[in-house]
């Protein structure tokens, strides 16, 4: 079904707050052929749940970047080739051969065990940054605090100095922000030097712990041997490191820190219930996830021509998987725009995707969601939004829900 009256999600301030546009699609086109870019959003639990659990059929091999009205310009493939190495594909976005050899060195270091023994230093790096915030009734807590956590647990896992941390979130920046579909040309030429630079920075380290094995991601990335034998090449490595492990072990989990705390501004009673009983933490967690998902929407190219929703779809026809739509659907999810610290499965959305390419890093972003919001109710239970700051807005993009600043007063 196409349908111009409906607000085009291309439009950024759309973006703000796209849950009325979902709900509207999810009642009269849940499978809607925007008209501006002529892919299809789904928007519904059941479709969602389907276009996944058939990954063969709908495959994750698009690049957002390369579906730009321009493609990849050459002079951006020019800055990558002359200077460092053309990224490839990232996990998340790609189908067998390559998805399986990642995929398979991933899951090994986000298994449950490693997550626990983890836990210990996520906790201390979230009392660390809240003793830095003592006595500050009033702070911006994205840069403050959601960013810095995240970034500070990857870059322990990964070996890398916490003093570059400030420079990671530059880089990593300019990894996500080609994915939202929303970056001017400039941008996207500032983002691809910005991101060799991080991968010469990578490439030194890699030279180093080729030398130096230590204990750290970096050196299992260089140790590991696939099924056949084979290990990494230089441009998977930077791949992995850059996308993989950093960008995507950050970006997300940050965006769902900062929703989380908005959302317990905008929710008191759900403050004094989490403080009350630190036990519904998790629950409350899951909750943030479902409401405003970190990534918002992914997509999907058709392998053959197929039948979805009673609409015909060709080989190459491209679908985006709107998570954030799926997770607030009312057939799914009882009172779905609330927060329930009490659902039956809290876990069961689709933040994380499922089956074959449910995210590697779900675990660690969980638990760093966790002993980030159990760290703040031991100190705190006044939470507000700053007066006379604006109203909080969201970075323009397609793919990911991040908050650019939130600037908050707690008590």
């Amino acid at each position: 079904m196409t349908d111009s009256d409906h607000p085009d999600l291309m439009d950024p301030a759309v973006q703000q707050c796209p849950y009325a546009l979902y709900k509207a699609l999810r009642a009269t086109a849940p499978l809607y052929k925007m008209p501006s870019t002529g892919f299809r959003l789904v928007t519904n639990y059941a479709l969602a749940r389907e276009v996944i659990r058939a990954p063969d059929q709908y495959l994750s091999s698009v690049s957002p970047m390369a579906l730009s009205d321009d493609g990849i310009p050459q002079e951006i493939i020019d800055i990558y080739e002359t200077g460092g190495w053309l990224p490839l594909a990232s996990c998340s976005t790609s189908d067998a051969p390559q998805h399986p050899r990642v995929r398979g060195f991933l899951e090994k270091l986000f298994t449950a065990e490693r997550v626990r023994a983890v836990t210990p230093t996520i906790d201390a790096i979230a009392e660390s940054l809240l003793d830095e915030l003592a006595g500050q009734s009033e702070i911006e807590f994205v840069q403050r605090f959601a960013h810095p956590l995240p970034m500070m647990v990857i870059a322990a896992l990964l070996g890398v100095p916490q003093a570059d941390i400030a420079q990671f979130k530059i880089w990593s920046d300019a990894i996500v922000e080609p994915f939202s579909m929303m970056a001017s040309p400039e941008r996207r030429i500032e983002c691809a030097r910005l991101v060799v630079e991080m991968q010469t920075y990578f490439a030194d380290m890699v030279a180093d712990r080729q030398k130096n094995p230590g204990e750290d991601l970096i050196s299992e990335a260089i140790a590991y041997r696939d099924a056949a034998g084979e290990p990494f090449t230089m441009q998977e490595l930077m791949t992995i490191i850059t996308i993989d492990l950093l960008a995507s072990g950050n970006e997300t989990t940050t965006a769902a820190i900062g929703s989380g705390m908005k959302l317990l501004i905008e929710n008191p009673d759900v403050v004094a219930d989490i403080t009350t009983d630190a036990e519904l933490i998790p629950n409350f967690a899951e909750e943030v996830l479902r409401l405003e998902s970190p990534a918002q929407g992914m997509f999907r190219r058709c392998a053959a021509a197929s039948t979805l929703a009673g609409e015909t779809l060709q080989e190459g026809d491209l679908l985006n998987i709107r998570f954030g739509a799926a997770n607030r659907d009312e057939a799914q999810f009882p009172n779905p725009d609330a927060i329930d610290l009490h659902r039956t499965k809290p876990g069961s959305h689709l933040a994380f995707g499922m089956g074959r390419h449910v995210c590697v890093g779900a675990a660690l972003a969980r638990q760093e969601i966790v002993s980030a919001f159990r760290a703040i109710c031991r100190r705190y239970d006044r939470f507000e939004l700053s007066a006379g700051e604006p109203k909080p807005r969201y970075q323009p993009s397609l793919f990911g829900r991040n908050l650019l600043s939130l600037p908050i007063k707690w008590s």
